[in-house]
């Protein structure tokens, strides 16, 4: 797999201490992606390249961390102490703000929702939270693909928003309208008094089926476009999620599949290994997202 070295050593760091992934023996090790049979010792996958066990416990939860993790899915904390979570430079165990980029360590605070981010973009809404994330942000802005991907994920935003001509308040609307129409043609004493159509009801919206209709039809589309602009493995987890998060459609009906664990996240800012890849994918209702803010 590009972007993936896969000859990590683990080292015996102090307060880590080995655990077993329950779906391991001694003898051999089934990845939990495509199923391929490992040996028992081996860190990766010899068909995908997914992390195979885990090496070490958070230090903040104790829960089992994978081998390239920076990122705790079970306590939402960054881990790697000695990586700028907003740059990605090197940064000294002692140093409380970064010597690169200046972003303090314990995060920063989102101008719009209020929450924490130990990342450049905010894990709950999305903004960019630095000037090189907002520079990122205009840069991927212009590229044609985002306006497409952008209007399209409006349109299915809007469609939501519809009220189907088939639920019962808009039935007895449209039967109002209807006794409205006939009340209508007895005072003109005519059966045609509009411009000589017989049918003068007031048709307010679609159907449930044809409002579904037409979002899958845009769901579709948009998905084509993500699965174009698949995000490749970038170098390291902080690039790949300034990378990922600059060219994310401005929509709340999108969510992030990762690579590592094909599970959907709302962000890659939730993904523990981002830099194994992934991409955008349209939510529907019988996606679960697996770090739901």
């Amino acid at each position: 797999m590009q972007g993936v070295q896969q000859n990590h050593s683990v080292s015996g760091e102090e307060g880590m201490s080995a655990v077993t992934h329950p779906t391991q023996s001694q003898e051999s090790q089934v990845c939990p992606h495509c199923g391929t049979v490992n040996e028992g010792d081996a860190l990766f996958c010899e068909e995908c390249g997914t992390p195979l066990g885990h090496s070490r416990l958070c230090p903040y939860c104790r829960q089992p961390l994978d081998v390239l993790a920076d990122f705790c899915e079970h306590c939402k904390t960054y881990i790697n102490r000695n990586r700028c979570s907003f740059c990605g430079a090197e940064i000294a165990e002692e140093d409380a703000y970064c010597p690169e980029c200046g972003c303090a360590r314990e995060g920063i605070v989102c101008p719009a929702c209020h929450t924490r981010s130990p990342f450049s973009y905010c894990r709950v809404c999305g903004i960019p939270l630095t000037e090189e994330a907002q520079r990122q942000s205009r840069l991927a802005q212009e590229e044609p693909m985002w306006t497409q991907m952008t209007e399209l994920a409006s349109d299915i935003e809007n469609l939501m928003k519809i009220i189907p001509t088939d639920t019962p308040k808009q039935m007895d609307r449209n039967q109002q309208n209807e006794e409205l129409c006939r009340r209508v043609r007895d005072l003109l004493g005519c059966e045609d008094p509009i411009g000589g159509r017989r049918d003068i009801t007031l048709r307010l919206g679609e159907t449930s089926e044809e409002i579904a209709g037409r979002m899958a039809a845009k769901r579709r589309e948009l998905q084509q476009l993500l699965d174009a602009a698949a995000a490749l493995p970038q170098e390291n987890p902080v690039a790949t999620r300034n990378y990922v998060m600059a060219r994310k459609p401005a929509s709340t009906r999108i969510g992030w599949k990762c690579n590592f664990k094909q599970v959907v996240h709302s962000s890659p800012c939730g993904c523990a290994c981002p830099q194994l890849g992934g991409k955008w994918v349209v939510l529907t209702p019988d996606i679960k997202v697996e770090d739901d803010y």
